[in-house]
């Protein structure tokens, strides 16, 4: 199986030969190190290491459930937290963890105190569970008159100057705009936004600003002290190594007080940490294994490296399957490529996969490509046409590519 989608709702392990799974670089154990994604494999594997062990942890709760969950859960959570702070550019008491960022942003949205006449803003490139959450909120959460807004930004994007000037004329004519949600990188569209670029805009219209960095640790160097944002969250089981169900939220000092957990937790008007940690019984592993994550990623390579190597395949893979299959990329400008994530349009709809609307049944079409061939695909529309979303990580080769677009050109051939 080779991984070309790396989604937040499903958990994919690259199911290929131990040499294959190694990270491409000399000097790296192949035997103790497979590279795999949403997953722990490789700490799970160092079972001599009482550092890299998942059995060790499970073990250590396990047997003696109680003690973990009074004496020993916190202290490795605190860890945990240090590390992903440091990864991120962040102060430690401004990080907290939660089990994915679609959980983050609803704690932030939830807990905000908007009335009548207030409105939130995200795009039509925001991520799909979030547009259900903007309908969700406006129907049965939020106080009546309360507006969530979708603002549509349609391809070609031919500068970000293009993209900013769209969100400052947005909120200009919107001035009772109080939040906006920013992706950092579309899902699954793959855009890199210039969120650098597009915070300022919105303090200037007296909105706060949430960055949703599903993709972004482990792909983007982040400086959250300095990006200027008032909440940021990000994932670490994408492309940081980390169990399922592994996340940070990070809210900038003056909003800790703004902030509250989706459950009332037993240490409530406490630290923000407190408040998190204390959520009742919950499995606080996965979020521990983000000190491993770290630690794992910075030895196999670190960002320079790993990116470098990403980032080279990528450009590369989809320039073969553009030349081989009459893929068109994303309108976009260079500036606003993720590093190891695209977007391909597909010349024409692969037939007999539409359904009774005539449209394409892109949960088929995936789901047969995955039976008959054992290769994992996200289609997905954007303005009337169907994309493929390419997500590139360290075990894939330029032979995955080759293989695809021998597998795609029979679909698109029938």
């Amino acid at each position: 199986m080779f991984l070309f989608s790396n989604t937040s709702s499903q958990t994919w392990r690259c199911q290929v030969p131990r040499q294959r799974r190694a990270a491409p670089w000399p000097g790296v154990d192949n035997e103790g190190n497979g590279a795999v994604t949403f997953s722990l494999g490789p700490l799970s594997e160092q079972r001599s290491s009482k550092e890299g062990s998942l059995p060790w942890l499970m073990d250590e709760r396990e047997n003696h459930p109680d003690h973990w969950f009074r004496r020993v859960a916190r202290g490795y959570w605190l860890e945990a937290r240090t590390a992903a702070a440091e990864f991120v550019g962040a102060d430690v008491d401004d990080v907290v963890f939660v089990s994915n960022a679609t959980t983050a942003v609803n704690v932030v949205l939830r807990s905000l105190k908007l009335e009548a006449g207030d409105a939130i803003l995200a795009t039509t490139l925001t991520f799909r569970s979030f547009q259900t959450l903007w309908e969700d909120l406006q129907e049965r959460i939020y106080p009546r008159g309360v507006q969530c807004l979708l603002m549509e930004i349609k391809m070609p994007i031919l500068s970000e100057d293009q993209v900013v000037q769209q969100y400052d004329e947005f909120l200009a004519s919107h001035p009772n705009v109080k939040f906006v949600l920013i992706d950092h990188i579309t899902s699954p569209s793959t855009i890199l936004m210039p969120v650098e670029r597009l915070i300022p805009v919105c303090h200037k219209h007296g909105a706060l600003v949430m960055i949703d960095g599903a993709h972004a640790p482990g792909q983007v160097k982040l400086k959250l002290n300095m990006l200027g944002a008032d909440m940021y969250t990000g994932n670490f089981h994408k492309w940081l190594f980390t169990p399922r169900g592994c996340a940070l939220l990070w809210v900038s000092k003056d909003h800790h007080h703004l902030v509250n957990p989706v459950n009332t937790p037993w240490r409530k008007k406490q630290s923000l940490g407190d408040q998190f940690f204390y959520q009742g019984t919950q499995d606080h592993i996965p979020l521990i294994c983000a000190k491993y994550g770290v630690q794992f990623y910075q030895a196999i390579g670190g960002m320079e490296r790993i990116i470098r190597y990403k980032s080279k395949l990528t450009t590369e893979g989809c320039d073969y399957l553009v030349k081989k299959l009459d893929l068109t990329s994303l309108a976009i400008p260079p500036s606003m490529e993720s590093p190891n994530l695209r977007f391909l349009k597909l010349p024409r709809i692969p037939s007999g996969f539409g359904n009774k609307t005539n449209q394409v049944d892109v949960q088929c079409l995936e789901q047969d490509i995955y039976q008959n061939h054992d290769i994992q695909t996200i289609f997905d529309f954007l303005d009337g046409a169907l994309y493929l979303r390419i997500s590139v990580h360290i075990y894939n080769t330029m032979d995955d590519f080759v293989r695809l677009a021998s597998v795609l050109k029979k679909y698109l051939d029938q």
